[in-house]
């Protein structure tokens, strides 16, 4: 199956919640619309401070896995995608930065303002 940005986005934001995650990009085919039925949904994270997430990386993953079960998710966070200095993480990252759509942003709560 091949989803629409919407039909994804629609999946992560009550993960991207229950996480208590800031921010949720999506990369690759899926972002440039090329998708097909051998694409994979290529998934950036932004969670709060170093590491904040920990053994609950992997449980997003899998649950990740879960509501998208007939298509891989590769997930990465900002901070592993954007200090990988190996030249295959340079251009994973290049790729990311020219392809990249934002799904979910954490709203400040009774507030109009984004948190960074």
């Amino acid at each position: 199956m091949v989803y629409t940005i919407e039909q994804i986005q629609e999946k992560i934001n009550p993960l991207a919640e229950k996480y208590n995650l800031s921010a949720v990009y999506l990369f690759g085919s899926y972002a440039r619309g090329e998708a097909d039925e051998n694409s994979d949904i290529d998934l950036v994270i932004v969670s709060k401070g170093s590491g904040a997430l920990g053994f609950a990386f992997y449980k997003l993953y899998d649950e990740l896995e879960a509501v998208f079960d007939d298509v891989e998710v590769d997930l990465m966070t900002m901070e592993g995608l954007s200090t990988n200095s190996t030249y295959i993480g340079k251009e994973v990252y290049k790729n990311f930065e020219k392809d990249k759509v934002l799904l979910y942003e954490k709203r400040a709560v009774g507030t109009g303002l984004f948190l960074s």
